[in-house]
């Protein structure tokens, strides 16, 4: 996982979060062994995509040639990153308010409802209490009110608050001038008069003096003044605060850090592009969304080139460590701390969330509670150990950073001598902390300590623990937890390795079988891998041969002819894997393999209902499924119920996956959202897809995002984009033994240059392919787009026999939609056209209306011109060249919009006629003529057929009614 690393110490890349250090023997850790954590540690590995820093360089142009010296860093087919964006300084500047809107809301409302006196708007430094003071004055003024604004002392946007200089055009700063000020500046505006009311706003209102307080307040309790103050968290109860409180009544508005999506929010508009999920989640965590954290710590990323730009997507660079800005908002609190203060929080942050009995045995309770009460730790109940953990992750590493070698060493012993003494089985801190202490640990010992932390979920102490140890037996657990952690190419390195020297033969096929589902799943070489496991079957003795078998199942769900694969899960479903890990791949393949021969609704009836929320040993698998329950749902009819899952199943692999699993939960969105039409959402998964596995060209799902991708782009009238991710397409293509998605990019390739023609060719072709891997989605997605390129009868017929082996209620209506157009029948395609978008497959909607409207005349075809010009208001993208240009329904005139709007009301024919002054049978002629053209029979159909051309309850109909 991408998570930002950030250090404030000399020590930065030698220390762990846990503290554990091992001296190094060679650049590449002792023995060999690789001691950094992501795939590429040198540097040439690292720069393959363009940083940040380098496209904010003015002098670097996005087709400057790259330096030949670094000509063969670039694995094959990784693209050249995008052109510049923001430079540092831009970065500083200031940022747009994200997610205070109903903050905002809460403070105008109770600061101007009629009992309203005072409004205190409280929070944590650089939590955005002044900006949300800002948007609350611009309020008061677009209101019509009077606005006082003042700052107890100067702000980094300046003093005082430039938002009403053209009320207000001289104003000081209450912290030169004080009460007198403060007085001077009330009088120089006129008395509140009638709806108009006059608002003093203050910032910092711990800079007022107690003169000033007490006036401020005096104000507000006489009505005089509405009164608007910002003050931080830790002003509460003193000081001006604390006088003003006992002088008027002050409404609280508590301002939270942003959560997540906001944060994410904040980062993409910094710099003025989309954000990876991973890279938003490790700065959201790391500055616990704090707005002036994130902007200092994003200023100091892109001066140590922490962050890279693929496809328009910022990441942070893989195993980039930066130097952080705690800032006094976090060190401040800790200058005031007692020696007994500073010792307890010291062992809080070196335990890293040890429970509170282990910190109890060394800092007595009233001083862990004093702690607490100040904010500087947090304690979680809900936990049966009752972990201990510094309330923000910037203060813990200030913490360690002011804590020397030698007492970093007793800390940790003395927190293993308080583990012990509890008695707690808790044998992965036990051994971290042990090592940190620098005390002899066996390796066996340290290694069942790295199988306990993968198998608890933590597969990066797994991994930190298995570098620690030499050997056969450490290459193969730091394999597995380099696995678990997407880092593919290393853990065939080290599984490689532990196959050859292990003498287990149970180990030995362990490591074979995991090396082949990696070389299918994470290298893309699914034929190396079935010959991997049929080395290893000869090779290894037959009890030992269940390992193998799902490493051979999991590797035909993804490549072989699907009877063989049905036979080989079969036989997985006798003979499971004991492993763990191995075992996370088997709950995707049944649901896969029931999904690609047409039974989605079989599929989705076999998954379980708890597929977010749990970490899992594995994430990238789990993602493996969440995505197949994705595509199942779509399949089956169940595009929106799709589409809300897709939701929770990405935020679930952001918190718990890695690059590999989060990119295929981004595709299945993808293509979630290109199945409702919206093509620019799609755009914005797949783009997020692509940058997180940019430099990992073995991503089994490459072709399929790519190829994907072109027909997106291409849609959204992105041309060039589209042929550039065609050209990455061919330079990294894989001959597979099984067509999938990744085959449409040469279909998208001959629409985009207008041969049409070949493109049905070549779909017939796949089509067949799939039919005789027995793929029948595959079958059926590539004839579906065929017959909407060329409707021809013998395609539809095709279609319709594949519907007819299926389950899916999208099947049965995709062969319906290719009959219609073979056969130009507007009625049902109307019909299609109505089921497509009550479903929610708006594309097809708009394109099954837009084909009906051009065949014949009369009622229907006139209800379907009216139903594409409807979804063309919400479509996004070019007009697909294949549809004929949308017709535009026929327009009521006066006297039809008139009856037609009197009748929608629920008068009958002879009313309309006397208010109209016309005879019941002309009215009558105008209502049908109106059913004609809005493409209805009934009255009771009015109502809704003007309401989609904007029409209200008219003034005649007022007047009648």
């Amino acid at each position: 996982m991408n998570v930002p690393q950030v250090t404030q110490g000399p020590r930065a890349g030698l220390w762990t979060d846990s503290g554990v250090r091992r001296p190094r023997a060679s650049a590449n850790g002792r023995d060999g062994y690789p001691s950094g954590q992501g795939e590429s540690t040198g540097r040439a590995g690292t720069r393959a995509r363009r940083s940040i820093k380098e496209a904010c360089q003015p002098d670097i142009l996005a087709d400057r040639p790259r330096d030949p010296g670094a000509a063969n860093t670039r694995p094959t087919g990784v693209p050249v990153p995008d052109a510049m964006i923001r430079s540092t300084a831009q970065i500083g500047r200031r940022w747009p308010l994200v997610g205070r809107a109903h903050d905002i809301d809460r403070t105008i409302d109770r600061l101007l409802a009629p009992e309203g006196r005072a409004v205190l708007v409280t929070g944590p430094t650089g939590v955005g209490k002044s900006r949300v003071l800002e948007a609350v004055l611009h309020r008061c003024v677009a209101k019509g009110h009077h606005v006082l604004p003042a700052n107890g002392t100067m702000t980094d946007h300046g003093a005082p608050l430039g938002v009403a200089h053209h009320v207000t055009p001289r104003v000081e700063p209450l912290d030169t001038a004080s009460a007198g000020a403060l007085h001077r500046l009330i009088e120089s505006v006129p008395r509140p008069t009638g709806q108009h009311l006059v608002v003093l706003a203050v910032d910092n209102v711990s800079g007022l003096d107690e003169a000033a307080a007490r006036l401020v307040g005096k104000l507000a309790s006489e009505h005089r003044v509405r009164v608007l103050l910002a003050a931080a968290e830790t002003a509460i109860g003193a000081g001006p605060v604390d006088v003003l409180r006992r002088t008027v009544r002050l409404d609280r508005v508590d301002l939270a850090p942003l959560d997540w999506q906001h944060t994410r929010q904040l980062i993409s508009a910094a710099f003025g592009t989309d954000v990876d999920g991973l890279t938003a989640d490790g700065l959201w965590r790391l500055t616990g969304g704090n707005p002036l954290l994130l902007r200092e710590l994003l200023r100091n990323a892109v001066e140590n080139d922490a962050l890279t730009l693929h496809d328009h997507v910022v990441g942070w660079r893989q195993g980039t460590v930066v130097r952080a800005w705690a800032g006094d908002a976090l060190t401040g609190p800790l200058e005031s701390l007692s020696t007994e203060e500073t010792a307890a929080l010291r062992y809080i942050a070196y335990g890293a969330g040890a429970p509170v009995d282990v910190i109890e045995r060394l800092a007595p309770m009233s001083v862990i509670e004093r702690l607490e009460e100040l904010g500087l730790i947090r304690l979680d109940p809900s936990d049966p150990s009752t972990p201990v953990t510094v309330a923000h992750p910037l203060t813990a590493r200030t913490v360690r950073t002011r804590t020397g070698p030698l007492r970093a060493r007793r800390v940790h012993a003395e927190l293993v001598a308080a583990l012990q003494a509890t008695g707690s089985p808790d044998r992965v801190r036990d051994v971290l902390w042990r090592l940190a202490a620098r005390f002899e640990v066996a390796d066996d010992e340290v290694l069942r300590a790295s199988a306990e932390a993968l198998l608890g979920h933590d597969a990066a102490t797994a991994e930190q623990l298995a570098r620690q140890v030499h050997g056969p037996a450490a290459a193969w657990h730091l394999g597995r937890a380099l696995l678990a952690r997407g880092s593919h190419r290393s853990a065939e390195r080290w599984l490689a390795e532990a196959y050859r020297n292990l003498t287990d033969p149970a180990a030995r096929a362990n490591a074979a079988a995991l090396r082949a589902v990696n070389r299918c799943w994470g290298i893309d070489e699914p034929d190396s891998a079935l010959r991997m496991v049929a080395e290893a079957r000869a090779a290894l003795p037959a009890d030992v041969h269940a390992d193998l078998l799902a490493a051979e199942a999991f590797v035909m769900a993804f490549g072989g002819p699907a009877a063989e694969a049905a036979d080989a899960v079969d036989q997985l479903s006798q003979h499971p894997p004991r492993d763990p890990l191995l075992a996370g791949v088997v709950p995707p393949l049944r649901p896969r393999l029931l999904l690609l021969g047409g039974r989605p609704e079989r599929a989705v009836a076999e998954f379980p209902t708890d597929l977010d929320g749990k970490p899992s040993i594995w994430p990238a698998m789990r993602a493996l499924l969440q995505a197949t329950h994705v595509q199942a749902l779509i399949m089956a009819g169940a595009v929106r119920q799709a589409a809300d899952l897709v939701g929770r199943y990405y935020r679930d692999a952001v918190e718990h996956g890695t690059p590999d699993g989060v990119a295929t939960i981004a595709l299945a969105g993808g293509i979630c959202a290109y199945y409702q039409g919206n093509a620019g959402q799609a755009a914005r998964w797949l783009r997020e897809a692509r940058a997180l596995t940019a430099e990992r060209v073995g991503f089994r799902f490459r072709e399929t995002l790519l190829a994907i991708g072109v027909g997106v782009e291409a849609q959204l009238g992105q041309v060039g984009k589209a042929q550039e991710l065609l050209s990455r397409l061919r330079r990294g293509a894989t001959v597979r033994a099984a067509v999938d998605y990744g085959a449409f990019g040469e279909v998208w390739s001959l629409v985009i240059s207008g041969n049409r023609t070949g493109a049905a060719t070549l779909l017939r072709r796949l089509a067949a392919e799939a039919v005789r891997a027995g793929d029948l989605l595959m079958a059926t997605e590539f004839l579906h787009v065929e017959v909407r390129l060329a409707p021809s009868a013998a395609v539809a017929s095709r279609v319709r026999e594949l519907a007819a082996k299926t389950d899916g209620r999208l099947f049965a209506l995709l062969a319906e939609h290719a009959e219609a157009l073979a056969r130009r029948d507007a009625r049902v395609l109307n019909r299609v056209s109505a089921t497509f978008e009550e479903l929610g497959y708006r594309g097809f909607a708009l394109e099954a209306a837009a084909n009906g409207a051009m065949f014949g005349g009369g009622r229907v075809t006139n209800a379907l011109a009216r139903r594409t010009q409807r979804l063309l208001g919400e479509h996004q993208g070019t007009w697909p060249e294949w549809l004929p240009e949308p017709r535009t329904a026929p327009a009521l005139t006066d006297r039809e919009r008139q009856v037609s709007e009197l009748a929608a009301t629920g008068m009958d024919t002879p009313a309309i006629a006397r208010a109209l002054t016309i005879s019941a049978r002309t009215a009558e002629n105008h209502l049908h003529r109106a059913y004609s053209k809005l493409g209805i029979h009934r009255r009771h159909e009015l109502a809704s057929a003007l309401a989609e051309d904007g029409f209200v309850l008219p003034t005649i109909a007022r007047q009648v009614v």
